[in-house]
């Protein structure tokens, strides 16, 4: 995962609703965050997320129920801020980092892997106590700003002691480097608020901590090319599979906007850990496979195909699509053999010469793949010098049937179905030289409609009179 790449999936502006504290006081060491952020006009970011400050050299105005009335008045309502957005993983635009800004940039790796253990509430191994939400938010001055604060956290012995502040920095240090977060864990978003839209921040730049989301799920050989996954159905390794999201931010998700790509597994499936917000998934049709199968078919989004490029997949925070599928197919083939039944037993025996110039007419079910419904289809040959005969480039999962005719001057079909090997049978009906009708496989050569024929009795006689 490129997990760089997933800033394209996110809103470049949002409103910055509220910054709150989760709890009417502001000072409660049982706070799980340093604020809570709550946001709108993000589409699939809208909600409420924890938060912590990376920039201690600006204000924000926190909506905060300062006379602990357990209601906010209105002289306690926070200020709504339009807000830039951005991934804690992409490279940030120049003035956003520096002196007063985002100073250290460089452990912003550090800080996901904060936001991702739970510190609140644990104790600490040194014997220092249970690390409380300004433990945390302290160590996030640390390691991303050059300048601490007491805002909101109080002083040393308050809410926080520098010990277990210095473990927490210690451990991110030690485990931190290079942190990538995966499904089910957080990834920092962040919020920069910008009402007038001149690059320069209006408050404190702000980090909301977002789970991430996941999608998938399978590739599949459709035997019967039915457009849905049945049970017989085996998935299909070692395909390429893209993610593609709005990168150039002009509201469609073009195919050649690929954020991240895979491949199959053993089994055919894959999947794309991903930030909320809006893809589509985009498959290569894989070696061997001729045809891609029908898209949306039946009722069940789970076991249908969803074509070379899906619909548009919009995922909440922390939500798992596991629906996305595509489903290919190889063309088909049949045969065989039209010989000289020269025992007469209804069997291919071993040194029976083919019979050449037979014709062989293919009839297909059409369209709806069934025989008999007004659009069928129809292909003639004729057997080669050794009596055989092939139809190439035929649909898994229609029905077909084949029909001999013109045989050579004297000569009738032997018996039907005879023995139990229908390789070596003769499946052509004695009276109409009609086979039985068979429903081809993906990549399936069946080579088992054959058909046999034996001289006819001689008779002889005249006349009495």
């Amino acid at each position: 995962m490129d997990i760089s790449k997933l800033s394209a999936a996110l809103p470049e502006q949002i409103t910055l609703k509220k910054v709150i504290y989760p709890y009417a006081n502001p000072n409660a060491s049982g706070d799980e965050s340093y604020m809570d952020l709550v946001i709108e006009d993000g589409d699939m970011l809208n909600g409420t997320f924890d938060g912590y400050c990376i920039d201690a050299d600006r204000l924000i105005d926190f909506e905060i129920d300062n006379n602990g009335n357990g209601v906010i008045d209105q002289a306690e309502i926070g200020t709504s801020y339009t807000a830039k957005v951005y991934s804690s993983y992409e490279e940030l635009p120049t003035e956003l980092v520096g002196p007063n800004l985002i100073e250290k940039p460089e452990n912003l790796d550090l800080l996901n892997w904060i936001l991702n253990q739970d510190f609140a509430g644990q104790s600490s191994p040194g014997g220092f106590g249970t690390y409380t939400f300004a433990d945390i938010q302290r160590a996030i001055w640390s390691l991303i700003d050059d300048d601490t604060s007491v805002v909101g956290v109080g002083y040393e012995g308050y809410l926080w002691e520098q010990e277990r502040v210095d473990e927490i920095i210690a451990a991110a240090q030690a485990n931190g480097e290079g942190f990538v977060p995966t499904f089910g864990q957080k990834m920092g978003v962040i919020i920069v608020p910008d009402t007038n839209n001149d690059g320069n921040p209006d408050a404190q730049i702000v980090i909301a901590a977002v789970e991430l989301s996941k999608l998938g799920d399978k590739v599949f050989e459709d035997n019967n090319a039915n457009g849905i996954q049945d049970a017989a159905d085996a998935g299909i390794a070692g395909v390429t599979v893209n993610l593609l999201s709005d990168v150039d931010g002009d509201g469609e998700i073009e195919s050649h906007e690929v954020i991240d790509t895979t491949q199959t597994d053993s089994n055919g499936e894959y999947s794309f850990t991903v930030v909320a917000g809006d893809y589509k998934v985009q498959f290569e049709t894989p070696d061997g496979f001729d045809n891609t199968s029908p898209r949306n078919q039946g009722n069940d989004d789970a076991i249908d195909s969803d074509g070379l490029t899906s619909d548009v997949v919009t995922l909440a925070p922390g939500e798992y699509d596991p629906r996305v599928d595509a489903g290919f197919y190889k063309q088909a083939s049949l045969g065989d053999r039209v010989w000289l039944d020269s025992d007469k037993d209804g069997i291919q025996d071993a040194g029976e010469q083919g019979v050449e110039g037979v014709t062989v007419t293919l009839t297909g079910g059409g369209n709806d793949g069934v025989i008999g419904n007004g659009d069928d289809t129809t292909a003639t040959t004729t057997t080669d010098a050794n009596g055989n005969y092939k139809f190439e480039n035929l649909n898994s999962g229609e029905e077909y049937k084949v029909t001999f005719s013109n045989l050579p001057e004297g000569y009738e079909f032997t018996q039907a179905d005879a023995g139990s090997d229908d390789g070596l049978d003769s499946d052509a009906d004695p009276s109409n030289g009609m086979t039985q009708t068979v429903t081809l496989k993906s990549g399936e050569n069946n080579t088992t409609l054959d058909a046999g024929i034996v001289a006819k009795p001689a008779s002889l006689g005249d006349r009495v009179w």
